[in-house]
């Protein structure tokens, strides 16, 4: 009996000195998966055509038919534009900026005859996003929600045959909550695609804004991509006499940094 209650207790001491090594050999539940982030510095170019109306202070809306290339030749200053994106997975921040000044020739109504229509523009967005499940590897997804601020000083400049002398300018920027979807899917190690939609607007400045873009890119090295694609911007403004339906749209080039 105190033989068999002696191998008892060596057998619980045992237990006791190896449990814990063996315990920490027992895998625990998986830990959570901690996302680094992740910074993007981009620079691109939008060659950009201009379809739409545009009305200032009296005059008949002109309507203004800019091909993306009329408009790369008749900038009057050349164009500024980058984006800046942080992510680490789950929350994405995006802030995008460009300046462009751009004149041509346009056209009032049913008249026939010359208008100049000369526009400088601002135009700043900033989104922020969450991520949404989705079941598809090497797919990123996230819900976003923003502003875009737009900025438009308009001339119009018509052939005295048609108003004598007349010449308008007018001057507006306003503010657009918007919402939307923004996605990067890598195809390879080498090869991405990137593409974000939005729609904005509802009355509280512009009626209705829109934009959609979708590239292609390609990483050159771990640091360095670009990217290739379509980029459209539509927007249906009207307040105190300046009226701006107008869609923006064309190639978009990029040259990305990252770090």
């Amino acid at each position: 009996m105190s033989n068999r209650r002696s191998k008892t207790l060596g057998a619980a001491a045992l237990l006791m000195l190896t449990g814990p090594a063996f315990a920490a050999d027992v895998p625990d539940a998986a830990p959570p998966i901690e996302h680094s982030w992740r910074f993007q510095v981009s620079l691109y170019g939008w060659a950009t055509a201009i379809n739409g109306d545009v009305g200032i202070r009296g005059l008949p809306p002109a309507n203004v038919d800019i091909s993306a290339w009329d408009a790369i030749q008749h900038l009057d200053a050349v164009p500024v534009a980058g984006s800046i994106l942080a992510t680490d997975g789950t929350w994405l921040f995006y802030s995008d900026a460009m300046w462009v000044k751009v004149a041509a020739d346009a056209n009032v109504g049913p008249l026939t005859g010359s208008v100049r229509f000369e526009q400088e523009e601002v135009l700043v967005t900033g989104l922020v996003g969450h991520s949404l499940p989705v079941n598809i590897p090497d797919l990123e997804l996230f819900a976003t929600a923003g502003l875009r601020y737009q900025h438009y000083s308009v001339n119009l400049s018509i052939d005295p045959a048609l108003f004598p002398g007349t010449s308008r300018s007018g001057s507006k920027g306003w503010v657009d909550p918007i919402i939307g979807l923004a996605a990067h899917y890598d195809i390879d190690d080498r090869w991405f695609i990137n593409a974000m939609a939005d729609i904005g607007g509802f009355g509280v400045s512009s009626d209705f804004t829109a934009q959609g873009f979708a590239a292609v890119g390609y990483n050159w090295t771990p640091t360095i991509s670009t990217a290739l694609g379509y980029r459209v911007l539509y927007t249906d403004y009207q307040d105190g006499g300046f009226s701006y339906n107008v869609t923006q749209h064309g190639l978009f080039s990029s040259v990305a940094f990252r770090f």
